[in-house]
C-alpha cells in the first residue's frame, strides 16, 4: 500500500515535452517492471495507443497485449467490473417511450456546448451526468443550470427512473462503469507497482477519486497536465482538484514548440486566468510572430505553404472560413458536418487512382466504392452483393474485380466515380489548381477536437455564440483556458482574425 509517496506531478504547459517526458518515465519503470505491472491512463485511447507503440520502439520483445492497463479510465472501468452491456441508442428511446420525455441521442458537442438537437430527456440526462461525474448534491446540480430550469424534485424523480430502468434492463452507462470501478477497486488486486496518468487537467471529480484509490495501491505515481489547458469542465473535469493535489511538482519550464511571440502572446491570456498554479515558461524556438487580419483573403499566398489550422469557438461559425477557402480554391478538411469534401471523398479519389493504373486496394476499401461510389453501368447487376462476402484485408486488383465482380467501367475518377454536382464542380476546381492528390494541410475545427494537436500556422476567429458568450461572462476562466489552448497549437504564425459578430472573445 502507498500510504508515503507522494504522486510526482509534471505541470506540462502547451508543447513542453511532456509526451517526451512521461516515456522518459516510462522507460525507467520498465527496466525494473513489466507492462502488466503498470496502469497508464490517458483522455483518449489513441493516446493510450500512440505511448505503447513508442514504448515497443523500444521494448520489441514485448507486444500490444502485455499493455492490458494502458487505456483510458473508461475503458480501464469497463475491463475490470463485472460484465454487463452498454446502454444503446434503441434502450434510450424505449426509456422515454416508458417516461414521456423525448431523447434524441444529443448531447455536447466537440465545442462543448449544448446540441440544439437536445430534447427534454437529454437535458435531464445532461444534467444528471454531470450531478455524477462532479459528485454534486441535487441542489448542487440544480443551480449550476444555464439553460434548463429543473426543480431539485424533478431531477431526483428522473434520477430514480433512469437508475430503475438500467437496474431492469441490466445494462450500463459510461458513468455507471466508473461508479462501479470506484466502489470495486479496493478488492481489485492486480499486481501493478505504478501508476502513470496523463492529461490530468480534465478528470471529473469521480475520476479523481478513482485515482486516489489506485494511488494508494502502487509504490509510484506519476501525473501530467496543466491547468491553463483544461477545458472539459461542461462534461465533469474538475481543475481545482489538480491545483490544489498535494505532491513534488516539477515545471517542465521550456516550450520546444512555441516561438518566442507566440508564447508571449499566449501566457497574455493565461494572465487573465485567475484560479491557476503560478509557473513561468520560455521559449527555445525562433520569434515566429503574431499577425492580425481582416479575412483569409490577405493570407491566399501564405495558405499556399506549411500546415494549417483555421480554428473556431463554436461550430456555427466554421462557414465563415469554409466559404473564404472555396472562393480561394485551396483543399481542406473541416470539422463541418457540411463540409463537401471529407477524408473519405478524397481517400476514395486515391484508391481509385492506384486501382486503375494496376495496383491493389484492400476489400474494405473496394467495399466502400462499391457501395456508394459506383452507380449505374460502372458494376454489373449483381455483383455488390456478392464484393460483400470478401475479407475486408484481401487484396483486389483491377483484373479481379473486373473478372470476378463485374467492375465495367475503369476511366478517370472523373468519368466514373459519381459525385452530387456541387462536390463534383469543387473537386474539379482543385484538380485545375493542381491541390487534388496532395495531402490536406487545411484543417477547418473547433477549438476543443484540436487539444494536443499542431500546424505551422494558426487563424483564430473570436466569435462566439450567445450561450458561450453567457458562461464567458460568468466563468471566464473556462473560456480563457479555451482560447489559451487555441493559440498554442501554432508552431510558427499565430494569425487573429477580425470579429465578425458583436459577441466575441477579445484576442
Amino acid at each position: 500500500m502507498n500510504h508515503h509517496n507522494p504522486p510526482t506531478i509534471y505541470v506540462a504547459s502547451a508543447g513542453t515535452g511532456k509526451t517526451t517526458t512521461l516515456l522518459g518515465k516510462l522507460t525507467e519503470a520498465l527496466e525494473t517492471t513489466t507492462p502488466q505491472n503498470i496502469v497508464f491512463t490517458t483522455f483518449t485511447n489513441a493516446g493510450a495507443q500512440e505511448i505503447v507503440s513508442r514504448i515497443l520502439e523500444k521494448f520489441p520483445s514485448w507486444s500490444e497485449e502485455d499493455f492490458r492497463y494502458f487505456r483510458t479510465l473508461h475503458s480501464l472501468a469497463y475491463r475490470n467490473i463485472p460484465r454487463k452491456p452498454m446502454l444503446h441508442l434503441r434502450d434510450m428511446f424505449e426509456f422515454a417511450r416508458e417516461t414521456g420525455l423525448p431523447v434524441s441521442g444529443a448531447g455536447t458537442l466537440a465545442d462543448g456546448t449544448l446540441s440544439q438537437r437536445m430534447e427534454l430527456g437529454d437535458h435531464y440526462l445532461y444534467l444528471d451526468g454531470l450531478r455524477r461525474n462532479r459528485l454534486w448534491s441535487f441542489q448542487q446540480a440544480v443551480e449550476s443550470q444555464e439553460i434548463t430550469e429543473f426543480s431539485e424534485q424533478e431531477l431526483i424523480d428522473f434520477s430514480n427512473r433512469y437508475n430503475e430502468f438500467r437496474q431492469r434492463i441490466n445494462k450500463y452507462d459510461f458513468t455507471d462503469q466508473l461508479e462501479i470501478f470506484h466502489q470495486n477497486i479496493d478488492p481489485w488486486s492486480p499486481p501493478i507497482t505504478h501508476l502513470f496518468v496523463d492529461e490530468c487537467q480534465d478528470l471529473s471529480t469521480l475520476q479523481w477519486k478513482i485515482i486516489d484509490k489506485l494511488h494508494r495501491k502502487v509504490w509510484t505515481s506519476v501525473y501530467a497536465g496543466d491547468d491553463k489547458q483544461a477545458i472539459y469542465g461542461f462534461s465533469g473535469g474538475d481543475t481545482q482538484a489538480l491545483i490544489n493535489l498535494e505532491g513534488e511538482r516539477i515545471v517542465l519550464r521550456e516550450s520546444y514548440r512555441l516561438p518566442k511571440q507566440v508564447l508571449a502572446y499566449s501566457e497574455s491570456i493565461a494572465s487573465n486566468v485567475k484560479n491557476k498554479q503560478p509557473y513561468t515558461v520560455t521559449s527555445n524556438q525562433r520569434e515566429g510572430s503574431v499577425d492580425y487580419v481582416d479575412n483569409l483573403y490577405s493570407l491566399e499566398e501564405e495558405l499556399k505553404e506549411g500546415t494549417w489550422f483555421l480554428l473556431v469557438r463554436n461550430r456555427k461559425f466554421m462557414a465563415t472560413f469554409e466559404i473564404q477557402l472555396n472562393q480561394m480554391g485551396f483543399l481542406y478538411l473541416s470539422d463541418s458536418k457540411n463540409s463537401l469534401i471529407t477524408e473519405e471523398v478524397l481517400q476514395v479519389i486515391e484508391d481509385w487512382s492506384q486501382l486503375i493504373r494496376g495496383f491493389s486496394i484492400s476489400g474494405e476499401k473496394a467495399k466502400v466504392l462499391y457501395s456508394k461510389y459506383l452507380r449505374g453501368k460502372s458494376v454489373a447487376h449483381g455483383f455488390k452483393k456478392q464484393l460483400l462476402l470478401v475479407d475486408d484485408n484481401e487484396s483486389l486488383d483491377r483484373n479481379t474485380l473486373q473478372s470476378q465482380f463485374g467492375l465495367l467501367k475503369t476511366d478517370e475518377w472523373y468519368d466514373t466515380l459519381s459525385f452530387s454536382e456541387a462536390l463534383r464542380e469543387a473537386l474539379m476546381a482543385l484538380k485545375e489548381k493542381g491541390e487534388l492528390g496532395n495531402k490536406p494541410r487545411i484543417r477547418v475545427a473547433t477549438i476543443h477536437s484540436v487539444k494536443g494537436k499542431e500546424a505551422d500556422n494558426v487563424v483564430v476567429l473570436p466569435d462566439m455564440s450567445t450561450l458561450t458568450q453567457r458562461s464567458f461572462q460568468k466563468e471566464p476562466d473556462e473560456e480563457h483556458r479555451v482560447f489559451y489552448v487555441a493559440v498554442t497549437r501554432a508552431k510558427q504564425k499565430l494569425y487573429l482574425h477580425k470579429p465578425t459578430e458583436d459577441k466575441h472573445y477579445p484576442l
